[in-house]
């Protein structure tokens, strides 16, 4: 326990250091952090464990160590975020000029060099930190890096493919609830098939909503995502579509007629801030991390459900 919170000590010193020598640096980066993002891997990471856990009586069962593993790999991924943000924003900087005017390249608020010079010790802290505090977040973190380096970077830069970028995200959400599921004691190929399914097919192709609010950027650039291939609307009604299916594949799972009825009403909600104008990413995407949530305390529950 001692070592754990020693490394949580240690791991937060970089950061604090680049916000004492270089305040307004680590401002801009801290708005661009986009939180959103980093609590839906943390979130998988979360259900994973659940999913091996499975109830609250064999959560009591968790050493303190294990519980202090939880805040590493938060921090474990936002270091590696500031390097995947940066090299992100830098292979878009043009079409962020339309679509994202805020963001720090674009409006010229830090050296391009020190940013990615920056981002690139980030990963490094990232790496090491995962590395102290368990090999299998270590796997993880790298993995992930890994994924989204060749979803949005050249010479890959696969999120120009619309259903196979979002099957990538898809993949680094699988590999962020193996994570949970290892460090909860389960076996690579004990993972339940059921929950492998859902986070690879309506998971991924609910996340095309992050897509929405950079049409105009992404038909420059020529990156074929649903509002660019067919228009915002009926890219509205596919995601509205993608979204009901995975409600209705997690009501399959728990069958149950008042989940099912707390599930519909918060669909309704989803869909109803998917096609809501003027159109806002941050609210759906508080929504589509409390699925995740709402999954997990329905998960910790289960055995104590009335059907």
């Amino acid at each position: 326990m001692i070592n754990e919170i020693l490394l949580l000590f240690i791991s937060i010193i970089p950061a604090c250091l680049l916000a004492f020598v270089a305040p307004s640096f680590f401002k801009e980066l801290w708005l661009d952090l986009r939180l959103g993002r980093i609590f839906h891997y943390f979130m998988l990471f979360a259900f994973g464990f659940v999913v091996q856990k499975g109830t609250i009586a064999l959560l009591e069962e968790v050493s303190p160590d294990t519980w202090l593993k939880f805040p590493l790999y938060f921090i474990v991924l936002a270091y590696a975020a500031v390097f995947a943000i940066a090299t992100n924003n830098k292979e878009d900087l043009e079409i962020d000029k339309i679509t994202n005017v805020n963001r720090p390249l674009v409006r010229n608020a830090v050296n391009p060099r020190n940013y990615l010079i920056v981002a690139s010790i980030s990963l490094i802290v990232s790496l090491v930190v995962a590395f102290l505090a368990d090999p299998v977040f270590f796997a993880a973190v790298t993995g992930i890096s890994l994924v989204y380096y060749i979803y949005s970077c050249k010479p890959f830069k696969i999120k120009r493919f619309v259903f196979l970028a979002k099957l990538l995200i898809g993949v680094n959400s699988l590999i962020s609830a193996l994570c949970g599921f290892l460090l909860a004691g389960g076996e690579l190929l004990d993972f339940p098939l059921f929950w492998l399914i859902f986070i690879l097919v309506p998971v991924s192709l609910m996340a095309n909503f992050i897509d929405l609010k950079d049409t105009a950027g992404d038909r420059l650039a020529g990156i074929k995502t649903l509002p660019v291939i067919w228009g915002e609307p009926t890219a509205k009604r596919l995601i509205a579509l993608f979204t009901f299916s995975a409600y209705a594949y997690v009501f399959f799972y728990f069958n149950s007629l008042l989940i099912g009825l707390t599930l519909l009403l918060t669909v309704s909600v989803h869909i109803y801030l998917i096609f809501r104008e003027p159109y806002q990413e941050k609210p759906l995407f508080l929504l589509h991390n409390s699925l995740f949530l709402g999954l997990i305390l329905l998960l910790l529950i289960r055995p104590y459900i009335h059907y």
